[in-house]
């Protein structure tokens, strides 16, 4: 009698009853959690369509569980999945802008001479010049070696990679990839 009553409840409805497939899991989550775990994305990430591509890439990791495991360990799972994803997006964003601000910094960097006798642009160029140093001395020692022999003091990656002591490779990286 008990195992009748288990089978004619929902599968979200035990705790403890077990999901024959992932897919079937998955699809009562969609169905009972899709416009929570949206909402929670969206409030989060601040883009209604990353909140719907994070929540799809998240329900596509739930499917890819060998052992899919009882609703409620899933509803965490997915939970937590879609969490992770969405502070990578937020990271890749935050990288992203600073990389784009840095490269303005540097391109401003290169003004001519010309320009420089203008007071407002000299002033201009300055407190640039201030912000990248700011910047810079965020950075981890090895970075502020590189980007001081390569973008300030223009030697090649090849020959700051011989005076550092380090690849090439490691000049590109240390430089922010943009070497």
């Amino acid at each position: 009698m008990a195992d009748a009553q288990q089978q004619q409840a929902g599968p979200c409805d035990g705790v403890d009853a077990p999901i024959e497939s992932t897919a079937a899991a998955a699809a009562v989550l969609f169905r009972e959690h899709n416009r929570m775990l949206v909402g929670y994305l969206t409030t989060r990430l601040r883009s209604e369509q990353e909140a719907k591509e994070v929540a799809q890439e998240a329900y596509v990791r739930l499917l890819e569980l060998q052992d899919p495991g009882t609703p409620s360990l899933l509803r965490a799972y997915l939970f937590k999945t879609a969490t992770n994803l969405a502070i990578d997006r937020l990271r890749h964003r935050r990288v992203e802008h600073r990389s784009e601000e840095q490269a303005e910094l540097f391109e401003d960097l290169s003004a001519t001479r010309g320009e420089l006798n203008d007071p407002a642009k000299l002033l201009l160029a300055r407190e640039q010049a201030d912000r990248l140093l700011g910047y810079l001395q965020e950075l981890p020692i090895k970075c502020q070696h590189v980007i001081n022999l390569h973008r300030l003091e223009g030697l090649p990656q090849p020959e700051v990679a011989v005076r550092l002591g380090i690849s090439q490779r490691m000049v590109r990286r240390y430089g922010g990839g943009h070497l």
